[in-house]
């Protein structure tokens, strides 16, 4: 019984593993269009050279990734395994 729910444990992190790894990456290529798309929509900065783009973009990927928004992406693993417990405790326990 208990080999049981490893197993489904196993695979439920595998699974939320490449769920983690591709919202990661999608958020990060979001923030960086976001960040491209300040930089060149402000007439300021128009004309200016390639790297400070560049350097502006990696300041920003820089803050995001230090940021509450990568942080939250934990939650794809902390809310299922909460789930996973309590179904375990009330199918088993109760």
């Amino acid at each position: 019984m208990i080999i049981g729910w490893l197993r489904l444990a196993f695979f439920l992190y595998i699974g939320l593993t490449i769920a983690y790894f591709l919202t990661a990456i999608y958020s990060r290529s979001v923030r960086r269009e976001k960040l491209e798309k300040e930089w060149d929509t402000d007439p300021a900065r128009e004309g200016a050279p390639a790297d400070e783009r560049t350097a502006f973009i990696e300041a920003g990927m820089v803050h995001y990734e230090k940021g509450l928004k990568k942080r939250l992406l934990w939650l794809i693993y902390i809310i299922p395994t909460i789930a996973f417990v309590v179904t375990i405790y009330f199918v088993n326990w109760d």
